[in-house]
């Protein structure tokens, strides 16, 4: 006999041991990404004085909102003990580590809360709009971080209040506009390793103009603008604007926000370590005017990738409703056609094509039977089937009704055998109707094959493929007749 609550124990357990192991992988993921990202903000800093590029907080926000099993309060631990092992490590005082970490996390969790509100489209900045949102949460982000952490800048760094919490808050909302558009936008690993093939490598190459035009704006700023600075002078921050708004129309939103980060971190540092050096880096209002104006130029190349990807998006949408029937997933008539046609351009290649027309026996019995919704789920059954059965590469398409055809490439040999392990398919399905039901179907198949005496031609192998058909319907349905057209 079944033990039902020993067994209910046990996954009770198990689930309990699944989430612990969730907790301390969040907390552990979150260390290290917070821990890396603080210490390299630390060596950013100027006379003592917050980093000139501090990553760590962006880093935690935007996989905090790219990865909400991570928002756990194991994870939150996890980056709190980063923060303060970073900033012990590298000698800070203890008071000073803690009230850090506390302007650090309000931050964090003000982005995450107001991340909270948006849909999954604005959050992966696929609208026109979602850049806007990006900005105004950047700023929460800034000006959270600003007002707890700005109170103790006269304390432990000598500073002004007022210059402070401007300077917090400029390099927080910057941080915040050129990182998370990285985290949020990037695709998973498998689609970064898709460029293997030659002709990929290529196409890359060929699209690389506006990259260089990038580079060399930098070049030009830092050799055209002031020359008492690394990056140029202030003038010369707005160089790369026209190259990264090409960027823009020509890459990725990924990829516009990858090199606008790069180009934002590259003027960031500069204006840290220029020719004066970071001891002597002017940490004043003009220096959060400075930061923020990366930021307003990082919102321009972004808000134009976001807008082309949404229109990507649109044009794949309403390809996908032009290309593919909406019922069976299969290829629309005019799509079909269009494609078929391609493999009887080279007649060497269209001697090896077979062609064949299906149609479902006794369709209309199903329909008055049982309903066109059901006749609507047999459909989808059969094309499903039939498309499963198929190599990559062949063609699958709805001709209309309950008729489809199906072009072969490089198969002429063996479509009879194709179109019986179809037809064999289509009969051992079993399809539930209304919960209750469970209908049978079979189908009847016409297959065509290039004749030997005449060249090989769409329309003639689809007419003969059509009589073959109904001459499988007329004996007896459920059977496959093949002809030569």
């Amino acid at each position: 006999m079944l033990d039902c609550t020993a067994t209910g124990e046990r996954e009770r357990m198990a689930q309990g041991h699944g989430g612990l192991r969730l907790k301390w992988a969040a907390a552990a993921i979150l260390f290290a990404v917070v821990f890396g990202a603080s210490l390299f903000g630390i060596l950013t800093r100027t006379s003592g004085f917050l980093a000139a590029f501090w990553p760590a907080n962006a880093l935690l926000l935007g996989l905090l909102v790219r990865f909400p099993r991570l928002d756990t309060v194991g994870g939150w631990i996890g980056a709190l003990l980063g923060y303060l092992a970073a900033d012990l490590l590298a000698g800070g005082d203890l008071v000073k580590t803690v009230w850090l970490t506390v302007a650090n996390l309000s931050g964090v969790a003000v982005g995450v809360t107001l991340f909270g509100m948006l849909n999954e489209e604005d959050r992966r900045l696929r609208r026109p709009l979602s850049v806007l949102f990006l900005f105004g949460i950047s700023m929460g982000v800034g000006a959270a971080a600003a007002v707890i952490g700005a109170p103790g800048v006269p304390a432990f760094f000598g500073k002004d209040l007022y210059v402070g919490a401007a300077f917090w808050f400029a390099t927080e909302t910057t941080n915040a506009i050129i990182l998370l558009p990285v985290i949020l936008t990037a695709p998973w690993p498998p689609r970064l390793l898709r460029l293997r093939r030659l002709d990929d490598l290529r196409a890359l190459g060929q699209r690389a103009a506006p990259v260089a035009a990038l580079v060399v704006s930098l070049i030009l700023g830092a050799l055209i603008g002031d020359p008492g600075a690394a990056s140029g002078g202030p003038g010369a921050l707005a160089f790369p604007a026209p190259a990264l708004l090409w960027c823009a129309l020509s890459y990725s939103l990924f990829g516009t926000a990858v090199l606008t980060m790069l180009v934002s971190i590259w003027q960031l540092l500069s204006m840290t370590y220029g020719p004066l050096g970071p001891e002597n880096a002017p940490l004043d209002n003009a220096a959060a005017v400075d930061r923020l104006a990366i930021m307003l130029l990082a919102l321009g190349p972004l808000t134009a990738a976001s807008i082309n990807a949404a229109r990507n998006d649109l044009l794949k949408r309403l390809e996908a409703i032009a290309t593919y029937d909406s019922l069976t997933g299969a290829l629309a008539r005019a799509a079909f056609l269009e494609r078929a046609n391609q493999h009887f351009v080279d007649p060497a290649r269209a001697a090896s094509v077979a062609v064949l027309m299906l149609d479902i026996d006794r369709f209309k019995r199903i329909n008055d039977t049982y309903g066109h919704a059901a006749g609507d789920v047999a459909l989808a059954a059969v094309a499903g089937t039939i498309g499963s059965a198929l190599r990559e590469g062949d063609l699958f398409g709805r001709m209309g009704g309950e008729e489809f055809a199906i072009v072969l490439p490089r198969a002429a040999a063996d479509s009879a055998m194709v179109a019986e392990r179809l037809r064999a398919a289509v009969a051992a399905m079993a399809i539930p109707i209304d919960g209750t039901a469970s209908l049978t179907l079979t189908v009847s198949i016409g297959v065509a094959r290039p004749a030997r005496t005449a060249p090989a031609e769409l329309d003639r192998l689809l007419g003969a493929a059509d009589r073959a058909l109904y001459q499988a319907k007329n004996t007896g349905r459920d059977r496959v007749v093949c002809v030569e057209g």
